[in-house]
Order: C-alpha cells, then structure tokens, then sequence
C-alpha cells in the first residue's frame, strides 16, 4: 500500500439531522457495517489525519470512529455542510482538506486516489462530476488556504449552497462512474435488493448532509 498522504486531511461530515432518512443514517448498515464506519475506514486508507464534523446536540460516534479523532462542531448551527466544511478548513493543518460526507457507503480508494492524482497548483478544488453531470462537493478535495477564508464569508453571509461556493472557486473536475458515489437517502435504499456498489439506488441524490 503507498504511504499515507502527509499533506491531507479527511473531514467526515456527519452532522446532519437525516430527516428524509428518518433516523441516523451514519449508522445504518451497509453489508453489516455502518456507513460512516465504511467512510471513515476508506479515509484511514488515504491518509492519519481524520477530522469528524458532529452536532453538538447529536451523537459523537465513539463506538464507529476512535475517540481521539478530533470532533469539530459547526461555527453556525443548522446551516448545512457548508459549516462543517468550514470547521474543516479551518482546524486542518495540511495544505488539502478531502470533504466526505457520511452517506457514501461505497467508496473506494480508487476514486479517492483518482482525485489526489488530479490535485494542482492551479486549482481551489477538485470536485468529481458523476455521469449525469453533477458535481459533487461533498466527496472532493479543497486547498486550505485559498477555499477558507471563501467559505467563511460565504457563511457569514448567510449563503449555504455549496454548488454556488464551487463558482467562486478555480476548480478542476474529474469524471468518476456513478456507483462510488452513491449516497443513501431512505431506509429503502438500503434493501438488499436495491442497493450494491453495481446497482442502481432508487431516489439517490447528490450527496447532502440534511
């Protein structure tokens, strides 16, 4: 395996009050192991620095991530995974902070690998875009030090829609296939028949922190 990428850090954003889902989805199991289990384990991969994003009403997730994990809370509650992404930005220590949002049970080194091979001087951001076309904010790697201070006024402005953020930024795209980023946003997603990493998940959506 190659050596852990000392220049990034892994952000597990996993404060969102999953109401569409109903109860708390980084701990729904998938294949027997609770999804942000599975992130977290694809991060570990990559690289030791692991930032996870938390409520500070809501669960920490002791038992799924080790407690020496740094928890971050929002700087604005309720504002959506901009504010987990801006407590990201601003404890990393590293020049690239890699967002990953909890409902992404199938994730695999590859992909995230294919994004740090795309990383360059001459971009904020490298976001991958999903065959239909979308880009995905929250599986995508962020300069620190140019996406901070961009995110925060973004904030502090009220203004939550990451998409709008990524057109504030330079960024780099990269085409992944669909089924690595394929979120879960219902219990039925997650019947056995319905959901696989070749399957498609009824409903899926772009990856939201809700």
């Amino acid at each position: 395996m190659s050596p852990p990428n000392a220049d990034l850090t892994a952000l597990l954003l996993a404060g969102g009050r999953s109401r569409r889902f109903g109860t708390d989805k980084a701990r729904a199991a998938v294949a027997g192991v609770p999804m942000l289990r599975r992130v977290y384990e694809a991060a570990c991969a990559l690289t030791p620095h692991v930032l996870l994003s938390v409520r500070a009403d809501g669960d920490f997730y002791f038992d799924l991530v080790p407690p020496e994990v740094p928890r971050l809370l929002d700087p604005v509650p309720d504002a959506g995974p901009l504010a987990g992404l801006v407590a990201g930005l601003r404890t990393a220590q590293t020049p690239w902070l890699l967002a990953l949002a909890c409902d992404l049970p199938f994730l695999n080194e590859a992909t995230l690998r294919g994004l740090l091979a795309a990383r360059s001087p001459d971009f904020d951001a490298v976001v991958p875009v999903t065959p239909d076309g979308r880009r995905q904010p929250l599986c995508a790697l962020y300069r620190v030090d140019v996406v901070r201070p961009v995110a925060e006024a973004w904030l502090a402005a009220g203004r939550h829609a990451l998409q709008a953020l990524l057109d504030r930024l330079s960024v780099t795209t990269l085409s992944v296939p669909d089924a690595p980023l394929r979120n879960v946003n219902t219990p039925g997603d997650l019947l056995a028949e319905r959901v696989g990493p070749e399957r498609h998940i009824s409903g899926g959506r772009p990856p939201a922190r809700d």
